[in-house]
Formats: structure tokens, sequence, C-alpha cells
């Protein structure tokens, strides 16, 4: 009986041991010259304001019904990749380069994977945003 005890324990640890990871990615912006940041993050986000000259998005994403293998290949392959459109300077769009990824849900033989991706984006204290964290714009000087 206790080695059935110890078997279903050590099973139930590993299960959940394997069923869900995290990982975190970070991405940097230069905004030296930029007035004018719009926002087009698919992902669930949160703005913080910080004494650096950057733009840093620190995006941590939660697998669960997958394998570190999986995860480490969707991060390799940009699935969680934000980028900047300069086109329009001094006003610039900081997007999420997969905002479709809902629509494209990754299978296993295990079942279909839940991905949990939210980002800290760390902006410079010369800026200020918006109430829904769509656009933010510099401070005058």
């Amino acid at each position: 009986m206790p080695r059935l005890f110890f078997l279903l324990i050590f099973s139930v640890f590993s299960i959940s041991a394997h069923a869900q990871m995290s990982r975190t990615i970070y991405q940097v912006f230069e905004v030296d010259s930029v007035k004018t940041v719009n926002l087009d993050i698919a992902d669930v986000y949160d703005i913080y304001s910080w004494a650096g000259s950057t733009i840093l998005i620190e995006t941590n994403v939660q697998l669960s019904h997958g394998s570190p293998e999986i995860l480490d290949y969707l991060i390799k392959e940009g699935r969680y990749d934000v980028a900047m459109d300069t086109a329009a300077m001094p006003s610039v769009r900081i997007y999420t380069k997969m905002p479709d990824r809902k629509k494209k849900r990754v299978k296993t033989p295990d079942g279909e994977i839940t991905e949990l991706p939210e980002a800290k984006i760390f902006v410079p204290d010369s800026f200020t945003w918006t109430s829904d964290k769509k656009v933010m714009t510099r401070k005058p000087n």
C-alpha cells in the first residue's frame, strides 16, 4: 500500500510539472526621437514607468499541456514577438507580429495547448499614456 501511494504522488507531481511551464521573453525598442507610440499588442499587458530611455517589453508565456521543447519552438519561431513600425516617425506603432495566435491553435496528440502570454511594458518616465493604454505620448519639456 505505501508503495502504491508513493507511485500515485510521484505521478501527480510529474504530470503537474510537465503540464505547465513558463518562459520570459525580453524585447527592447529605442525611442529617442519618438513623440507618440501607438500600441497594438494582442496579449494582456500593463504599462509601468521607469527611468530607462528605451521601451522594454517583458512577455511571460505560460504553456499548459505541452512540453519545454514545444514552448522553445514557439518562441524561436517568433510566435510572441513584438515589432516597431517607424514609417510615420516621430510616431511609431508597436505591435504583435502574430496577433491571430488564437486562430492558429497548437495541437498535440495529448490535446490542445493553452497559451497565456502576459506582458509588462516598461516606458521611459518622459511618456504618459491614455487610460485605455493604447497611446503613449512624450511629455513636453
